[in-house]
């Protein structure tokens, strides 16, 4: 990782990021993306949001890597997708900010981290973009009158935890899309499911190589 004396800039290094990912941002969008970012700091000194410890692993790990998910989303910007034990809002708000057409249901069900969740898409005056306080295994669409989605999304959730409940939140023609660090096993138990494709990319700054995973219902 790259060490520097130097103040953290933000902006400098998730601009470089999205870059290697193949995107770019409008000064607006620019603006709150260091909104985000200053809150998620700020917030993250008294209730640990995110357990991690550097300005540049939030940076990079978090900002950067979410919006990979557009090399899934990006052909689709307009479908509804559940982030799943989204915590401080990754990849979920992320990839508001660079797809705003997607419809975004953030689930988490830590009152702390919806506290945060809550606060950071008033200040950034997102619209279709809402909170379920649940646990995925006790969450009923029917009950609540939440449409299910065409993409369910995990990022640094064990998917193992995912696969026996995904049918109550996903549509049976849907996705999961699946942050890795390597290659879902042929091997693998996916309860049901197949993978799809999947999608390699490299971090920057030293941060090592990542996959998308997607996965769908076997016919």
């Amino acid at each position: 990782m790259e060490q520097s004396d130097q103040p953290f800039n933000f902006l400098e290094h998730f601009i470089q990021g999205a870059h290697k990912l193949g995107l770019s941002f409008s000064e607006e969008i620019l603006w709150k993306f260091g909104l985000y970012y200053d809150e998620l700091r700020r917030w993250d000194r008294s209730i640990n949001l995110t357990g991690l410890r550097t300005d540049s692993e939030r940076t990079i790990l978090l900002f950067v890597d979410s919006l990979a998910g557009h090399l899934v989303l990006g052909n689709n910007p307009d479908v509804k997708i559940v982030d799943i034990g989204t915590g401080g809002g990754f990849p979920g708000i992320p990839l508001k900010l660079a797809l705003p057409a997607l419809d975004v249901v953030l689930m988490e069900p830590r009152s702390n981290k919806i506290a945060f969740l809550h606060n950071i898409i008033g200040k950034l005056n997102l619209p279709k973009i809402s909170v379920l306080p649940r646990r995925l295994e006790d969450f009923d669409s029917r009950a609540v009158h939440e449409e299910k989605c065409n993409v369910a999304i995990c990022k640094g959730v064990n998917v193992d935890h995912v696969l026996p409940h995904l049918d109550r939140i996903l549509k049976k023609d849907g996705k999961l899309v699946v942050f890795r660090s390597k290659n879902i096993d042929n091997h693998s138990r996916l309860k049901g499911m197949l993978v799809f494709e999947e999608f390699s990319y490299d971090l920057p700054f030293g941060y090592g190589s990542r996959v998308l995973s997607v996965l769908k219902y076997k016919s």
